[in-house]
């Protein structure tokens, strides 16, 4: 892996970093332009020290951080497996520590790590990432359906980021994510990616990670995410450089007993792991009586929601998705995860994909507290997910005022006005998991199209087609000819209603341009920015359940998609291609 020097060549990540680029110290205290070093360690844990000379171990492994230098990040990204040493746990509800056992595991990720490195910038800087394969060569034999033949090829996505989705240049990618799947970076390969942030882009957490259509599932689910965190000095929320920031993945594990997952057909959608953090089983988090900590939450996880609450505290919610909420926090409690209604829908709840960015304030009373993630409004149980250990010197700290929480002029609510001035357009689209006998389904299926998983596959996904489509018309997956394409005009002020028609909330995830939720089950609520939404659960093919957003398609043209972000639905074919023309 390596980084560039000033003058754009690369260099090993060991070289010592310059001085600090001085223009780029007044921005967003996140610690993100605290330093313009190429990659510092992670912090070391609070409360350690000759004043405590027992201190409990912090054990939440924290991603190295690469600093943008000059305006750049630009990295080697290699892909590969390696051996991990995995706590290989079963999910229990009130117990620390859960039930597990040590496996080593053999899993794809990046660079060897887990999470893969944070990658920190500020809008307007350039990212650069030469993708390198280094999987080996796809099994083409062991599926009947030829496009999930490619689990060891791959591509990248920028989860979030409001950047240009096509080749830029000859061999230079933006964002580009319409590879099919025997086109995408095959093993032994290399693709260059080159991110030029807007100067006007939001400040807040995003994350970045595979894409290929039919081999999604299984390379997110080994670990091959990052984070990404954006800094800008504009209107920022103006928190104290004492304040210590935490990125936390979480996802589940589905390995098999000799600690593999390899394929489509290993995941079962029935995770028998709980939640890892960071890739660790129930770690210890240390805070001192007082202290306030940033904590990035990122949903990593194939399928399950997560919904974070620590037990006599309350998380001071204040962005979702790196869209911040108007002047105001949202608190997490006990109280408030069992209070989601239709007119709140997601409440706190994380789908895949999701970020949440919270305050936590540490008790004054020194102990142990449990991190759990509550039971979600689709039906996980409860369990601990981690133990907070508030020990030490108490500190006085005081939340921040919520009204220094940021808004930004391309993030203003998108009223009738706007709307109708921007061509008013209006499209109903459906999200469905229907038997392949489904009449909503065109029949019979058209030849040469694969559509669903046969039972003699021995697959828990056979017989289903996972479909799309706008409403009145036949429903069809991506990989068929017959797939809904959404074209869009530049500069296109849109809303969308999207319809469930299962019982599980589907997380619709667009790229490029981000939501404006003004609707659940068509009646208004309270709206929100997000770039991943939870449609409303518990629909059906005769009560279909709805979620209504707003989008403004700007600075940008060509071609990328929207999907379901329970990435075996998207393997699968819930996903749409759409094209913004000028």
């Amino acid at each position: 892996m390596s980084t560039s020097n000033h003058h754009g060549a690369r260099q090993p990540l060991t070289t010592a970093a310059g001085p600090a680029d001085p223009k780029r110290r007044d921005v967003l205290r996140w610690s993100l332009g605290l330093s313009a070093g190429l990659i510092l360690p992670p912090l070391a844990g609070c409360g350690s020290g000759s004043d405590v000379p027992e201190a409990t171990a912090d054990t939440l492994p924290e991603a190295a951080r690469i600093y943008a230098r000059n305006g750049l990040i630009d990295i080697d990204l290699m892909a590969a497996y390696g051996n991990r040493n995995v706590q290989f746990a079963a999910p229990s509800q009130n117990a620390y520590p859960g039930t597990s056992q040590s496996v080593n595991a053999y899993l794809r990720s990046y660079n060897g790590g887990l999470p893969a490195p944070t990658l920190c910038l500020n809008a307007g800087d350039t990212l650069r990432i030469r993708l390198q394969n280094r999987l080996p060569e796809n099994d083409t034999k062991y599926s009947s359906l030829n496009f999930l033949n490619y689990q060891n090829s791959t591509n990248l996505h920028f989860h979030g980021l409001h950047v240009d989705p096509k080749e830029i240049r000859p061999g230079v990618y933006g964002d580009y994510m319409v590879d099919t799947p025997d086109a995408g970076v095959a093993p032994g390969a290399d693709r260059q990616h080159e991110i030029a942030l807007p100067a006007d882009h939001p400040s807040g957490i995003y994350w970045y990670h595979p894409h290929l259509h039919g081999s999604t599932t299984t390379q997110v689910l080994n670990g091959m995410f990052g984070a990404i965190l954006i800094s800008t000095p504009r209107n920022d929320f103006d928190l104290a450089e004492d304040i210590r920031e935490r990125v936390i993945f979480v996802h589940r594990l589905n390995l098999s007993d000799k600690g593999r997952s390899d394929t489509l057909y290993d995941y079962t959608g029935n995770s028998n792991s709980g939640f890892v953090l960071n890739g660790a089983y129930q770690p210890t988090i240390v805070m001192r009586p007082g202290e306030i900590q940033n904590w990035h939450f990122l949903n990593a996880d194939v399928f399950y929601p997560f919904s974070p609450i620590l037990d006599e505290h309350t998380l001071w919610h204040y962005a979702r998705d790196g869209n911040a909420f108007p002047r105001q926090y949202r608190p997490i409690n006990a109280e408030s995860v069992t209070q989601t209604d239709s007119a709140h829908w997601p409440g706190s709840a994380m789908y895949p994909g999701n970020r949440n960015s919270v305050l936590v304030q540490a008790s004054k009373t020194p102990g142990t507290y449990y991190l759990r993630c509550a039971k979600a409004p689709s039906g996980m149980d409860p369990e601990i997910v981690a133990r907070v250990v508030v020990e030490g010197t108490p500190v006085d700290m005081d939340l921040p005022s919520p009204h220094r929480l940021p808004l930004y002029n391309n993030y203003q609510p998108i009223t009738d006005a706007e709307l109708a001035q921007h061509g008013g357009k209006t499209r109903a689209v459906i999200l469905a998991v229907l038997n392949k006998n489904s009449p909503l389904l065109t029949q019979p299926v058209p030849e040469d199209e694969e559509w669903f998983i046969p039972a003699t596959d021995n697959s828990s996904l056979a017989n289903f087609v996972f479909a799309t489509g706008n409403s009145g018309a036949k429903l069809a997956p991506f990989q068929s000819a017959l797939a809904t394409t959404q074209i869009v005009a530049l500069n296109a002020v849109e809303e969308w209603t999207l319809y469930n028609l299962n019982g599980y909330p589907h997380p619709f995830h667009i790229h490029v341009n981000d939501c404006y939720v003004i609707k659940v089950n068509g009646q208004d609520i309270e709206p929100y920015w997000a770039d991943t939404i939870p449609l409303a659960p518990n629909g059906s093919l005769d009560q279909p359940t709805s979620i209504t957003f707003r989008s403004r398609f700007t600075d940008f043209t060509g071609s990328f998609v929207w999907h379901c972000h329970a990435l075996d639905h998207e393997d699968m074919g819930m996903m749409e291609l759409v094209e913004v023309v000028a």
